[in-house]
């Protein structure tokens, strides 16, 4: 099969999956005065579709293991572009709990599985070039939600329509190759806490943790925070941040395919380190946030790296298992976490990205 068609329709697949992920950032007023709730109250939904993500991937993660990557992305595509059109359908917010929760977990499945997939395609030399430009794509998911939403008025198209879209996977997932191996070699979960994984298992897990930590928050927040700073068109100051992300991470994954994963995260984390010190003092300047979402690079070929470091015969579990806590304190929590801080937010923000960087660049310094 040609790899260049392999490799498109992988991250087709993904960019759909981040699309129908992203769709509920832009109707939340909408689902709110649908429903006469709050609007915490719908946010509320995006937390549960993270704790479902780090469920969903981590199972997903083992059947793909169990029965094979294809036919493991097969069935997250089901179960995340169904659900995602099933919102349509929703009479109240509980509803919107449950089936959003699922979609977490059908998506997260379906991004955590695109990782083993690149790590073993053919092509050995640009694996982490298209693991950055795939975890780039949620950026321009969220892009593509935005310009659905600026079209469409009433909330519950928005659902109907990127669901529908997200069906086009289906059509790519012919083009996804199968890696086989013998099942004689299996390995049983309890595999990824040996001798020989129990530190790539651990520090994996810690910069997972940290990196979400940081980016969750980063990304989720800045919006307000640069609105609460009477930062002028911050809307087009994120729109921005978010395209130049988007490139850094093809960026970074390409420099990591020459300079080596480690040597290339650690810089870009030290980079992170600096730019949320400069976030800090210098927050009401456009500069700095530009810097942050670019350096938060250092994660953008994660996925990849470390399911190059698991045997194939745990590589979907073992990469799920790290992203694990990572997605669902980080994904789930990290905001909220960020919001407990008892200082003005833009500070509060500032200080995660510092600490979450330094452990980031810790916990990559010491991985081999």
């Amino acid at each position: 099969m040609n790899a260049k068609l392999s490799l498109f329709s992988v991250l087709a697949t993904f960019l759909l999956s981040s699309y129908a992920m992203y769709s509920i950032t832009f109707v939340v007023e909408g689902i709110s005065k649908a429903f006469n709730v709050s609007i915490p109250a719908v946010i509320f939904a995006i937390t549960l579709s993270w704790i479902g993500g780090a469920i969903g991937g981590f199972i997903f993660g083992m059947i793909a293991d169990k029965i094979g990557r294809k036919n493991a992305l097969l069935l997250s595509i089901f179960f995340y572009s169904f659900l995602t059109i099933g919102v349509y359908f929703i009479n109240n917010i509980y509803e919107l709990y449950v089936l959003w929760f699922l979609v977490g977990m059908g998506v997260n499945g379906e991004n955590g599985i695109s990782y083993a997939i690149i790590a073993e395609l053919r092509f050995t030399n640009l694996r982490g070039f298209a693991g950055g430009i795939m975890q780039g794509l949620y950026a321009i998911g969220s892009l593509l939600g935005a310009i659905t939403a600026f079209f469409i008025s009433y909330w519950g198209e928005i659902f109907l329509i990127a669901g529908g879209i997200s069906l086009l996977s289906f059509l790519f997932w012919l083009w996804i190759p199968e890696q086989k191996f013998s099942m004689k070699t299996e390995m049983k979960f309890s595999s990824i806490f040996s001798p020989t994984l129990i530190r790539t298992t651990v520090l994996g897990s810690v910069i997972s943790l940290a990196s979400f930590l940081y980016l969750i928050p980063a990304f989720s927040l800045m919006p307000t925070v640069l609105q609460d700073l009477n930062v002028s068109s911050y809307d087009l100051v994120i729109a921005t941040a978010d395209l130049v992300s988007a490139i850094v991470y093809g960026l970074s994954g390409y420099l990591s395919d020459i300079k080596g994963r480690r040597i290339t995260a650690m810089y870009f984390s030290i980079g992170a380190i600096f730019s949320s010190i400069a976030f800090l003092f210098l927050g009401r300047e456009v500069f700095p946030v530009f810097l942050v979402y670019a350096f938060s690079a250092f994660f953008a070929f994660f996925g990849v790296w470390i399911s190059e470091l698991y045997p194939m015969q745990v590589r979907a579990t073992g990469a799920n298992f790290t992203l694990l806590i990572g997605r669902l304190i980080g994904g789930g929590f990290g905001t909220f976490l960020v919001s407990l801080i008892p200082l003005q937010l833009s500070v509060s923000l500032a200080l995660d990205l510092i600490v979450t960087s330094i452990v980031a660049a810790l916990g990559i310094t010491l991985m081999r």
